[in-house]
């Protein structure tokens, strides 16, 4: 028995230890977004540090996926090295730092909570669009808890039923468009120099406010009577302060330092609002605990994301180099709306065969950067990749949280969402032709 309880203390410290090695990095970053002259390497040196610690944690699954993906991008460095050209060591220190910062941020807003009154579930038609919208709202400023709370709230018996698991899925990952307090617009940001979050935003948001549009549709095509049965969420206005409150926060940051980057003020405004609404609602002592608490188990739990992200900066570093010393190119010579299009279908592909989207984005940006691309497209690109290949993959994160906490088949789940993920891939063909259009890509 004591070896048990000596193995528990050891773990609980290794977790302590890394959840304040992750508050230093995403410190450490910020200091670097805001142009403090703090180098980007000394934050990830605590990433991996993190990363080391929490290793233990990962799954054998997760284990063989990062190291082939350090193997590949170590070999790719060291060929690049080997025949003289410049290697980028580095970007294994510096790739992901500001998007690992803003992660280990936004994890704090889960203290939020946002929890609804027991208001009586609203059913039929108007319940539905009410859930997409607030399952969208919620989410872009909660990210995934908040699917989690609505899903509790409306599951019959503990379980969502189908219809009510592919609104959450859609309506949710269509934030992956523009919300700044989501993984898939740091990608972009991070992976398509040039970009900006007000140009993810310009084209995001109406984007995303289209397959809103479809994912409902759809559903009222799918359900029996047209919807008519649908049990959905008691929306509450009071229930948008949060969503609103946050994006004001970031947009005012913006414009009063407009020189700090987009990711280190969410790393700052995130966190900030968070620990201020825990502190007012429990008091000192009580907000303070639940910060705490909230930091040691949370923060450890960013175990996997972690260990890919900085296995994809390892990755992306090596094919950039291996692509700036090598002959291999792209089949076309230049990237405008149809050939974005053709690179969004093969990321979805990917995503469909379980490759994260995050290793995809890398391969693409490492590919079409010597044609130097249209930042806003490849942007819009990469979180296309992300609002639809999510939705029919079978391994995307949304549908084995779903079927881990509730029992329900990420293979179900994914094949409920075949049709409308065609149909948004021919709307986000239709888009990226707009995009091109308005920014004379053709």
């Amino acid at each position: 028995m004591r070896f048990f309880d000596d193995l528990k203390t050891s773990s609980r410290l290794r977790d302590t230890s890394a959840a304040m090695l992750l508050v230093l990095m995403a410190s450490l970053a910020v200091l670097n977004g805001v142009g403090s002259g703090v180098p980007a390497w000394p934050a990830g040196l605590a990433a991996w540090a993190a990363a080391l610690l929490l290793w233990p944690r990962l799954d054998l699954r997760q284990r063989r996926l990062v190291g082939l993906l350090i193997f590949i991008g170590v070999l790719a460095l060291a060929w690049s090295s080997f025949n003289g050209q410049a290697a980028y060591w580095i970007g294994a220190l510096t790739q992901n730092n500001a998007l690992l910062g803003m992660l280990v941020g936004v994890s704090f807003l889960q203290l939020l909570g946002l929890a609804d009154a027991d208001e009586r579930l609203p059913t039929g038609r108007r319940a539905l669009w009410q859930t997409l919208f607030a399952t969208h709202l919620l989410g872009a400023a909660i990210n995934l808890s908040a699917v989690f709370m609505i899903a509790d709230r409306i599951a019959p018996k503990g379980v969502p039923r189908p219809d009510q698991a592919a609104l959450l899925v859609r309506s949710f990952l269509a934030a992956a468009m523009w919300s700044p307090f989501f993984a898939a617009v740091a990608v972009a940001i991070t992976y398509a120099p040039g970009a900006s979050l007000a140009g993810v935003l310009a084209w995001g948001l109406p984007f995303a406010a289209l397959l809103l549009v479809l994912a409902g549709y759809r559903l009222e095509r799918e359900l029996p009577a047209g919807g008519r049965e649908f049990v959905g969420y008691p929306m509450r206005p009071g229930a948008l302060w949060a969503p609103v409150v946050l994006a004001a926060a970031v947009g005012l940051m913006h414009l009063w330092f407009p020189s700090w980057s987009a990711l280190a003020i969410i790393t700052l405004v995130a966190p900030a609002i968070a620990l201020a609404v825990t502190l007012w609602r429990s008091g000192v002592m009580q907000g303070a605990e639940r910060i705490v608490r909230q930091a040691r188990s949370r923060l450890p739990g960013m175990s996997g994301e972690l260990a890919l992200f900085l296995a994809a900066a390892v990755f992306a570093s090596g094919l950039r180099s291996l692509m700036a010393s090598t002959s291999l190119g792209m089949p076309f010579t230049h990237v405008g709306p149809l050939q974005a299009a053709l690179l969004l279908a093969l990321m979805i592909g990917f995503a469909m065969i379980g490759i994260h989207a995050v290793i995809s984005i890398s391969i693409v940006s490492a590919w079409t950067a010597p044609l130097s691309p249209d930042p806003v497209l490849m942007a819009t690109v990469y979180c296309m990749s992300w609002a639809i290949g999510l939705a029919v993959s079978p391994l995307s994160g949304i549908h084995l949280a779903l079927q881990g906490r509730y029992g329900l088949s990420a293979g179900s789940l994914a094949r409920l969402n075949a049709v409308y993920g065609l149909l948004a891939y021919a709307l986000a063909t239709l888009w990226l032709l707009a995009i091109g259009a308005a920014r004379g890509l053709f």
